[in-house]
């Protein structure tokens, strides 16, 4: 008898077994615990569905709840990840999306579908979201590294003291996972910053997906880069254009990404709203971009030779 049931975490060791145990060598048993029975707040009290043919797990959809502050009023998330059904039993992919109907008060994500999965959620009124993102090389000049009195601190040295409640709770909800946490701090202002070091690729980089206060953002971008790239010896940052669109980061240039991210929007949110905070891209520290070693580095090239033409 084939049933779909709410996922909860008495049912991790047969999903793991069945699906996840080889699913990515960058991930260990833990850190799919962590993706499942994440710790933070909410009043759902599932992480998903599996489908079960007579008690062996055949297919699996997680989801990852969340609440937003955003706009002024809280928002319900969903991300839908780790979509799996076994090959014999295709034809039942449309009953697992089912009770995504019934999710009328939630933005509903999904980051990484494969074709079959994103024709699916298109069918069921998902729009394409904008994967498109700017890449943020080195900053040259004066404005890296710290001035006046400004300081960033990472990490453990960041006092919880510091931050508004809303940066705070995203910090300590994000604490299970591999994630980067930056505050910068001038003045009377500062600005926290979550991102997360990805190295899937020969070239590592290290993705931007939440800054707390667009305005200081906005104006030390360069510096908050540079410590960025510093404390990771990485050649390159990358955040998603639709959250930056009227930020003028120096340097920086767009990338198209293959990848085909869907949402269906709920009460009002709109794409620039939409981050990748409590779902797989930052719990499991995923590659949106392609493997663009040769792509980055002529792309850096024009840009740097710009800039050293401009200076001299």
């Amino acid at each position: 008898m084939v049933e779909l049931v709410q996922f909860r975490p008495d049912l991790f060791p047969k999903l793991y077994d069945a699906f996840l145990h080889d699913d990515d060598p960058l991930s260990d048993e833990q850190d799919w615990r962590n993706v499942f029975n994440y710790s933070w707040p909410k009043q759902e009290d599932y992480a998903g569905y599996a489908l079960l043919d007579d008690g062996k797990a055949v297919g699996m959809m997680a989801m990852a709840f969340s609440t937003r502050w955003i706009g002024g009023r809280e928002q319900k998330f969903c991300n839908l990840h780790t979509w799996w059904v076994h090959e014999a039993h295709r034809g039942r992919s449309i009953v697992m999306m089912r009770p995504l109907l019934g999710l009328k008060d939630y933005t509903i994500t999904h980051f990484t579908p494969c074709d079959r999965v994103r024709a699916l959620t298109k069918r069921l009124g998902f729009e394409s979201l904008d994967l498109q993102m700017k890449v943020l090389p080195p900053v040259l000049g004066s404005r890296q590294g710290k001035t006046g009195n400004t300081q960033i601190q990472f990490d453990g040295d960041i006092e919880a003291s510091s931050l508004g409640s809303v940066d705070r709770k995203i910090m300590d909800d994000h604490l299970p996972y591999r994630v980067g946490n930056l505050l910068l701090q001038a003045g009377s202002e500062s600005c926290y910053v979550l991102y997360t070091h990805v190295q899937r690729y020969r070239v590592p980089y290290c993705h931007i997906h939440y800054f707390g206060n667009r305005e200081v953002f906005a104006r030390h971008e360069a510096l908050i880069r540079s410590a960025i790239l510093k404390r990771h010896r990485v050649s390159f940052a990358v955040v998603d254009s639709r959250l930056v669109r009227d930020i003028d980061l120096r340097f920086g240039f767009d990338f198209w990404t293959p990848a085909n991210a869907v949402y269906r929007p709920a009460n009002g949110v709109t794409p620039d709203q939409v981050d990748n905070l409590y779902s797989d891209v930052v719990m499991l520290r995923l590659a949106v971009m392609p493997h663009i070693t040769h792509e980055i580095g002529a792309a850096a090239g024009r840009w740097f030779g710009r800039a050293e033409a401009a200076t001299n």
